[in-house]
C-alpha cells in the first residue's frame, strides 16, 4: 500500500487531446493514485482507455489537461532522470553495439567511459547478455532486445521504472522468463514500478497493487491489492488458490459495467 508520503502521487487527472476533426476526445478522468517507494503497481485495462496516456503524463512526455502528477511532492514538467521509461518499442540503436548501447545515456550524462563501461557490463550480467555486448540489435530476438533496453534504463539509475506493456510483442515463453527477470531485479533494487498491461496474470504475478480501468474515458474502476508472498515463484503461485481467486476477481471485475462494479 502506497505511504503517506508517496513517491508518485497523481492528483485528480484527466487528459483531453484535439481530433483531426476538430473535435475533442477525453482519453482519462479524473484520475487519482498514489504510489509508495519501491512500491510495484501495475495499470490493467481495455485498449483504449488511457493506459499508455496516464504513464507518458508520469514520465512527463505528455501534459495533463488537469490535474497533476508530483513526483517526491515536486510537480512534473517534463521528462527527467528519476523516471526511466521501458516502452514496447525497444527503441534500440542499430547502429550501436549492445553495449554501446546500454552506455549511451551514461556517456550523456558526462560519466566517464571507462566507468560507464563496467556498469554496462554489470547490467548486461543481470539480464543474461554478458555475452552479447558486441552484437547489433539487428542480430537479437525480440526477448534480447528488451533486455537490452531494460539494461539501458537501469544504467542511470533512475529511482522509478514506467513500463509500457514491455512484454507485450513476445511470445508466451520469452514473456514467463522476463517476468521472472523483473521480479528478480525489482527484488534486488526495490524501485518504484508503473506497469502498463492487458494481462491479468502479468499484473497479479508482478504486483503489490492492481488499479483497473474502465473503457475510454479512463477512470480508476478498483484497486486490488494483491496479498500473495515475495519473493514469488510462477510454480507455487499457479497452485495457490488466493491467486487464482485474484484472476479470476479481476477478469470480472473487467468484465462488469463501470456502474455495477462500485456496486459488487
Amino acid at each position: 500500500m502506497a505511504d503517506s508520503n508517496p513517491v508518485i502521487d497523481i492528483e485528480s487527472l484527466s487528459k483531453t487531446f484535439g481530433t483531426r476533426r476538430g473535435t475533442s476526445h477525453l482519453a482519462i478522468a479524473d484520475i487519482s493514485l498514489k504510489v509508495g517507494d519501491g512500491e510495484f503497481v501495475s495499470i490493467l485495462g481495455p485498449s483504449g482507455c488511457g493506459k499508455s496516456t496516464l504513464l507518458y503524463i508520469v514520465g512527463g512526455f505528455e501534459a495533463p489537461s488537469t490535474g497533476a502528477v508530483l513526483v517526491d511532492g515536486k510537480p512534473v514538467a517534463g521528462p527527467g532522470p528519476d523516471r526511466g521509461p521501458v516502452f514496447q518499442e525497444f527503441a534500440l540503436f542499430p547502429w550501436k553495439t549492445v553495449l554501446g548501447n546500454v552506455m549511451y545515456g551514461l556517456l550523456e550524462q558526462g560519466v566517464d567511459r571507462g566507468q560507464a563501461t563496467d556498469r554496462a557490463r554489470e547490467l548486461l550480467a543481470m539480464v543474461h547478455l554478458s555475452a552479447y555486448g558486441n552484437f547489433y540489435p539487428k542480430e537479437l530476438s525480440g526477448g534480447m532486445k528488451q533486455r537490452v533496453a531494460i539494461a539501458r534504463t537501469l544504467a542511470y539509475r533512475p529511482k522509478i521504472l514506467l513500463m509500457d506493456e514491455p512484454f507485450g510483442a513476445l511470445d508466451a515463453h520469452t514473456r514467463t522468463r522476463l517476468q521472472n527477470d523483473l521480479l528478480d531485479i525489482w527484488e534486488r533494487d526495490r524501485k518504484t514500478v508503473m506497469f502498463v498491461t492487458h494481462s491479468v496474470e502479468e499484473a497479479v504475478f508482478l504486483s503489490d497493487r492492481v488499479a483497473v480501468m474502465t473503457r475510454s474515458p479512463g477512470r480508476i474502476k478498483e484497486i486490488i491489492p494483491i496479498d500473495l508472498p515475495r519473493p514469488r515463484k510462477r510454480a507455487e503461485l499457479l497452485v495457490n488458490r488466493r491467486y487464482q481467486d485474484y484472476v479470476v476477481e479481476i477478469e470480472r471485475l473487467m468484465e462488469l459495467p463501470p456502474e455495477e462494479a462500485q456496486a459488487s
